[in-house]
């Protein structure tokens, strides 16, 4: 009978427990499915949005620990302590040093785009100081903003003051500085009957007499890869020492490029002339044509200018180069004059020249060059060698640019 008691309370307990079991199931699965119930669809309340101020609900995160990596950045100093002279010595090194060997096979400026050597490299070295980059102009340049202006320097705070051509004369005398070039500056008087242009070919003939190499620019032609040796430039554009006297780009094809043959004209505002006695005897020529009793009596027309008159290159063009057509090399326009942004079909590749964009569009390309306090260093350092490389042109034809007389007390 104990028995029986026995399983009978047992199973009185089992089914109290069931019976709690039930209730409490039953009353989670209510609250569940309550919590995940949809809510009504109601229109959204048209209410501005709420502005959490940040401040407020942040919860401040616990300090990192300390670290050498967490430790706080140095402040930056209002003013760099970096002087002018080590900036460019930072730029001359690190910055537009040479790029490439002289007989490099090619040249690819930023892994971008490339070009390789047709043929033979004629330079496989540097020429240093053998070749010579010239200027040569009858203004002074000494207004504010301009290049020789002493009492303030040339700074982009001031860009809408700067003088294009300036900036231009500064890119020659820096990329000589990068390449180990010589670079002059002549003051040149003024003609009284024909345009100062007209000066070139005695100039030019007078200093190539101390080098192997001279490159002529006018003041809106820059050189537009500073990193890139000029010899190397030789090399792709064939420039043999022995048969090329000279070179000089074509112009763009236009009516008013044209001579009276119906040849585009080469620009004389950008020049490479070889030390070689054919050299002489063109520039001796060219200097002559528009004098009275010259060669070609008609060169006259071209001692001043006009629209499509061209004065020392409308007589090189229409009579010089084609009396000495063997020694001339005519070089494409799109590679050594013009500017993309001219929309001529000449982009200026190697050489820009800047012809309708010497007050604009020069600044640009020099802005890229020279960026920020780089101007100001540069023109600085111009400044200070200015002894070194300007000439009066009579000092010239006096002989003080030669070495033996310059080193003379």
């Amino acid at each position: 009978m104990f028995g029986a008691q026995a399983r009978s309370n047992k199973a009185a307990v089992l089914f109290v427990g069931a019976v709690v079991f039930m209730a409490v199931f039953v009353g989670l699965v209510y609250n569940h499915l309550d919590y995940w119930s949809a809510p009504a669809k109601t229109a959204a309340p048209n209410v501005p949005a709420v502005v959490v101020d940040d401040e407020k609900s942040k919860t401040p995160a616990p300090p990192a620990p300390e670290s050498e990596s967490n430790a706080e950045a140095p402040a930056i100093p209002e003013e760099s302590s970096i002087t002018n002279a080590q900036l460019r010595q930072t730029y001359l090194k690190d910055i537009y040093s040479p790029s490439i060997k002289p007989d490099a096979k090619k040249y690819k400026p930023w892994g971008a785009f490339e070009w390789e050597l047709p043929g033979e490299a004629f330079y496989k070295e540097g020429l240093g100081e053998d070749l010579c980059i010239i200027d040569l102009d009858s203004r002074g340049f000494l207004e504010p903003g301009q290049v020789f202006h002493g009492d303030q320097l040339m700074s982009w705070d001031n860009a809408d003051k700067l003088h294009g051509l300036s900036t231009g004369i500064l890119n020659h005398w820096v990329y000589a500085k990068i390449h180990g070039y010589k670079y002059y500056y002549i003051e040149i008087d003024q003609f009284e009957d024909r345009r100062d242009s007209w000066k070139k070919p005695p100039i030019m003939a007078e200093i190539l007499k101390d080098h192997k190499t001279c490159i002529y620019m006018d003041s809106d032609a820059i050189f537009h890869h500073m990193d890139l040796p000029f010899e190397w430039l030789m090399n792709y554009w064939q420039i043999n020492p022995q048969n090329n006297s000279m070179a000089l780009a074509f112009d763009p094809v236009s009516e008013k490029n044209t001579d009276r043959f119906g040849q585009v004209y080469v620009n004389t505002g950008f020049i490479v002339v070889q030390n070689n006695e054919k050299t002489f005897e063109i520039m001796t020529e060219w200097e002559d044509c528009a004098n009275d009793g010259g060669k070609h009596p008609e060169c006259t027309e071209f001692r001043t200018n006009g629209p499509g008159h061209p004065t020392d290159q409308g007589g090189f063009g229409t009579y010089t180069r084609y009396d000495f057509e063997d020694d001339i090399k005519q070089l494409p326009c799109t590679e050594a004059n013009g500017f993309l942004e001219s929309h001529s079909g000449c982009a200026g590749i190697f050489i820009k020249h800047l012809w309708t964009g010497k007050k604009d569009w020069i600044k640009i390309t020099i802005g890229e060059q020279l960026p920020g306090r780089y101007l100001e260093a540069f023109h600085e350092g111009f400044l200070a060698e200015k002894e070194s490389y300007y000439f009066t042109e009579k000092e010239l034809f006096d002989g003080k640019t030669h070495p033996q007389v310059a080193a003379t007390p």
